[in-house]
């Protein structure tokens, strides 16, 4: 019994030994969790900017028509249409690049527009032919920078090869090229054929010396409605800015934020959506229209920024500026609000001066159901009879959707509409003659 208090004692010294052990390990113990993204926020944002696009997904054509002779005529404005004919042009070795003519008249680039045996793709604004090279591949060790908007390929009966026409209704222009392809059956079955399955257009005297082509058929469009959902702003900030860490926050109203450093700033309205990024190396002189191209895309590209269907719309080598319209369901979208469906940049001395766009992105939509528009021509007779506008100073008709930014609910509305492009400006077509509601495709 004598050695039970010395037994107590290294039994208790044990016990103190293995408990400060075990605190120890509490104290020290740092258990391995996945990293934590910085750019993380708890208010549900969008917290990755994450798309790059090529040419060929950005500069694409909003209507395709074909005229076969002189009293057929098919067209269409659907993207997913169009889009397996450019894919097939992709085949295709273009050469021979020349001018026919640098000094178009009116009449002449409406006979050039309306002849038979051609098909021809609509842009929305000029291209510059070098920049759609990945569509369009033009064996010319040199190739002129030649800018086209209508884009037109015909084809003689007696022979299997068509000609490439690149016409600009801007500059008056027009180029002709010739076409090698591999196998001519294909166009035959390809896009000629296709061609006769579209839906009806019909050729529309506007003035003297304009005819615009456009649908006779109604047309089927999808209205939806999006939850706002927002890329998170401090993205753009860690994107553009040279030093993210360098950058300051400075809260101006209820509404608007600021971002910037000694050299750039950023400019946040979290009311619309929609943010300016400035940076202040302005240029004066004429841009090359190649260059502004290749230049402001690679500039979206750089911080992954194409974040929905972005498709170039237009513009102006003068003031060194370009826009990137906002499109769903393959149509354009309209706003009224300043740079609220669009991207828009202008190019400074040796990076983009001005950036203005839209934070939010497009998910699924909470809500969608068809509508039916009137044909075109309907609208076109409704016009010419409306005592509001000058009809003969109409250049073009198409859909698109108006955006409506609901900010109280925080939803935003596509409604499918007719556009009509006049005086420099599109201008929706308000009339609700013949509408009619289609099935209910989402959740009520």
């Amino acid at each position: 019994m004598r050695h039970i208090e010395t037994i107590k004692s290294v039994v208790l010294l044990l016990l103190v030994i293995l408990s400060i052990t075990f605190t120890f390990s509490i104290w020290s113990y740092a258990p391995k969790f996945d990293s934590i993204d910085q750019n993380q926020s708890v208010d549900g944002s969008i917290t990755s900017i994450q798309n790059k696009k090529p040419i060929s997904d950005i500069v694409l054509p909003y209507k395709w028509v074909f005229k076969f002779n002189d009293e057929e005529l098919y067209g269409t404005t659907d993207t997913t249409v169009i889009k397996p004919v450019l894919e097939e042009m992709m085949r295709w070795k273009v050469f021979g690049l020349t001018a026919v003519n640098l000094d178009l008249t009116k009449d002449e680039m409406n006979d050039l527009l309306t002849k038979g045996n051609q098909y021809v793709l609509y842009y929305p604004g000029e291209v510059p032919v070098s920049v759609y090279e990945d569509v369009l591949e033009i064996e010319d060790k040199a190739v002129p920078e030649v800018l086209f908007n209508k884009l037109i390929v015909n084809w003689d009966p007696d022979d299997s090869l068509p000609e490439v026409h690149f016409v600009s209704t801007v500059s008056m222009t027009h180029y002709k090229a010739k076409v090698k392809m591999q196998d001519t059956q294909r166009f035959q079955k390809s896009i000629i054929d296709k061609g006769k399955k579209l839906s009806r257009f019909e050729e529309v005297q506007v003035n003297e010396t304009k005819t615009l082509a456009i649908s006779s058929e109604p047309l089927t469009a999808i209205h939806s409605t999006y939850i706002e959902e927002e890329i998170n702003p401090s993205l753009f900030k860690d994107a553009l800015f040279n030093d993210p860490y360098a950058v300051r926050r400075n809260l101006v109203d209820a509404h608007k934020e600021e971002y910037g450093d000694d050299h750039a700033l950023m400019k946040v309205n979290t009311k619309s959506k929609v943010l300016n990024f400035y940076y202040p190396l302005e240029s004066q002189e004429l841009a090359i229209p190649s260059e502004l191209m290749t230049a402001t895309i690679d500039f979206v590209n750089d911080h992954s920024g194409w974040t929905d269907d972005y498709r170039y719309s237009y513009m102006n080598p003068v003031s060194r500026y370009i826009k990137f319209q906002l499109h769903d369901n393959g149509l354009p979208v309209f706003s009224d609000v300043p740079d609220g469906a669009e991207i828009t940049e202008i190019l400074g001395d040796n990076r983009v001066y001005r950036y203005s766009r839209p934070y939010f992105t497009l998910n699924s939509p909470i809500k969608s159901y068809e509508v039916t528009l009137p044909p075109a021509t309907e609208v076109a007779r409704h016009l010419e009879a409306s005592d509001n506008l000058d009809f003969s100073a109409i250049e073009e008709i198409k859909p698109g959707y108006s955006l409506i930014h609901d900010t109280d609910v925080g939803v935003l509305k596509f409604e499918p509409h007719w556009f009509y492009y006049i005086k420099g400006n599109w201008e929706v077509y308000k009339e609700e003659l013949n509408r009619k509601g289609g099935g209910l495709l989402g959740l009520e």
